[in-house]
């Protein structure tokens, strides 16, 4: 989603780099807490096939060793992206040159306000027009988190060919699924994970309106075993299938996520002056029946699952395992992370 190039070695080199050779096959790796899910897409024209995919065991962020790859999960290159708890993310607005296309990083450093200590790139969304500010796509990221996943990958095949914010790349998945049918609305997307939920407000295929937040459903999860004394283990089931009125429960605990999504969708209402109706959703939460009709309820917007399959081939009928399939909602931004480097 964010790119800025390599332009020598030692230098800067932002959050993502240019691959060096020309692939039509990459990695796409999501390091989230409860697992790391990797994909394998192959580019055939303007398609993309999916050829491989494979659910990991979460990685140990206190230790840089890359996952144990199944054989078939090769690639010169990989695109990461992972949570970023410590990750900012915003639309800024702010003057431009007529030659520039972003700002100096330390400009960039502090309309995210952050401090040296992250990497940060941007994406140019709008040039400014006479005094009018230019509008950008930033994101900042610690570099020492940058460094891990460099150390991760300091050996051999697949190299690091990219990282970003999983909720970013969930957009990518997104617009390749379904940018076409959205030429002239404006909607709202919502990838719910375990730890972090982020939103985007889309309008005519670029990104309006983005935020990050603390709440996942791990969130959920943890107040049920407060409030019922329960173990996780049957918090989970009682989310699941919902044999108890928990609405109390879930009310508190998520009040001030659903309050900025409510707060952000009649922002982009009134500037863009239109009416948003259709909300997707993807991430861990989105399994969770209850999810969808509270999105629906608070948001007064239709809810819908959507799936990062859609509009990508399959190699064959047997490459993502039926288990695999009914989560395939999981694997969303580690898609939307390898066809960013695929549609390069």
């Amino acid at each position: 989603m964010l790119k800025k190039t390599r332009k020598s070695e030692g230098e800067n080199p932002g959050l993502k780099k240019r691959a060096q050779r020309k692939c039509n096959i990459f990695l796409g790796f999501d390091f989230a807490s409860t697992a790391t899910k990797v994909v394998r897409l192959k580019r055939s024209g303007d398609s993309a096939i999916l050829m491989n995919a494979a659910l990991l065991p979460p990685i140990d962020f206190s230790t840089p060793v890359c996952p144990e790859l199944p054989r078939k999960m090769n690639a010169y290159y990989g695109c990461l992206c992972y949570s970023g708890k410590n990750a900012a993310i915003r639309v800024l607005h702010t003057p431009l040159r007529p030659d520039e296309i972003e700002p100096s990083d330390d400009k960039l450093r502090e309309l995210l306000s952050v401090k040296s200590d992250f990497r940060v790139a941007s994406r140019l969304l709008q040039q400014g027009k006479g005094r009018q500010d230019s509008t950008l796509l930033g994101v900042a990221v610690p570099k020492a988190d940058v460094d891990f996943f460099l150390s991760m990958f300091s050996v051999g095949p697949p190299a690091p060919a990219s990282l970003e914010v999983s909720g970013l790349a969930v957009i990518s998945a997104f617009l390749h699924a379904r940018g076409a049918e959205f030429q002239n609305e404006v909607v709202c997307l919502i990838e719910a994970g375990e730890n972090i939920s982020t939103f985007a407000f889309l309008n005519r295929d670029e990104v309006f309106l983005v935020g990050k937040y603390n709440f996942g459903l791990r969130t959920l999860r943890e107040r049920l075993i407060r409030d019922l004394d329960v173990d996780g283990e049957l918090a989970m089931t009682i989310l699941k299938d919902r044999s108890i009125n928990i609405s109390s429960s879930l009310t508190g605990v998520q009040e001030a996520f659903i309050k900025q999504l409510s707060v952000s969708k009649d922002f982009v209402e009134r500037h863009e002056n239109c009416k948003i109706t259709k909300t997707y959703l993807s991430g861990g939460l989105s399994l969770l029946s209850f999810w969808p009709q509270e999105i629906e309820q608070r948001l007064n917007t239709s809810a819908q699952v959507w799936s990062p399959l859609e509009n990508i081939q399959l190699s064959s009928a047997d490459v993502m395992p039926r288990e695999l399939q009914d989560q395939a909602t999981r694997f969303t931004a580690a898609i939307g992370a390898a066809l960013g480097g695929l549609m390069e």
